[in-house]
């Protein structure tokens, strides 16, 4: 069962990498509208300029929107989550608000984006399943968010921890393997040619000595 877990999860994995790659792929052919858009800000008369600009200004956010949401795919974080949501409402209130009572409540909504990022961020996320980060995440980014404790002068990434320790215990850091460090246990997910993209962290109780 826990093995056919695994399989599904990698499985997951994989197709959210694609979708994130068509997402690319679509910004990438997008961005040439932007062409457009300076053509119309360069010919246009005085009048019809801010509404040009404006418009450009908005599609330029909806293409940073999407790099956002490959990038959510791509890491598997509550911090890739909040930051499509901080652009998303940001786009909402540069572009498309009027009155004085929308733009107080996106300053509200920033505010609250900001506030469970510095104080609820990860540790209620954290308790079901575990968080999957990118190999190359850094690991003091990592002992924030998880609020674990793992030793920054063993590696810079998650990855070079895995590596160390593989190295240490000599055994193979392959997809599935699990590895105890500090207050926090550090599964291999997903690797390519031998190089691992993805782990999972799931917090322990105590720290292992």
């Amino acid at each position: 069962m826990q093995r056919t877990n695994k399989k599904i999860q990698r499985a997951v994995i994989w197709l959210e990498t694609i979708l994130a790659t068509f997402v690319i792929i679509s910004v990438i052919i997008g961005a040439v509208e932007l062409f457009h858009y300076v053509r119309l800000i360069l010919f246009a008369k005085p009048p019809d300029i801010y509404n040009n600009f404006r418009d450009m200004l908005g599609y330029v956010l909806i293409l940073v929107i999407g790099l956002e949401l490959a990038l959510m795919l791509i890491r598997h974080t509550p911090g890739s989550v909040i930051e499509v949501m901080f652009f998303a409402i940001a786009r909402k209130v540069l572009i498309y608000t009027t009155e004085t009572y929308e733009f107080l409540i996106g300053v509200v909504a920033l505010a609250g984006l900001f506030a469970i990022r510095r104080f609820l961020f990860v540790p209620k996320m954290t308790d079901i399943g575990g968080t999957t980060l990118s190999a190359a995440t850094p690991v003091k980014d990592a002992n924030r968010m998880i609020g674990c404790h793992i030793p920054e002068d063993i590696a810079n990434t998650l990855g070079g921890v895995i590596a160390r320790l593989a190295k240490t215990y000599e055994v193979e850091a392959e997809v599935g393997k699990d590895f105890h460090i500090a207050d926090v246990n550090i599964q291999v997910v997903s690797a390519i040619g031998g190089v691992i993209e993805k782990v999972k962290l799931d917090k322990l109780d105590t720290i292992s000595q």
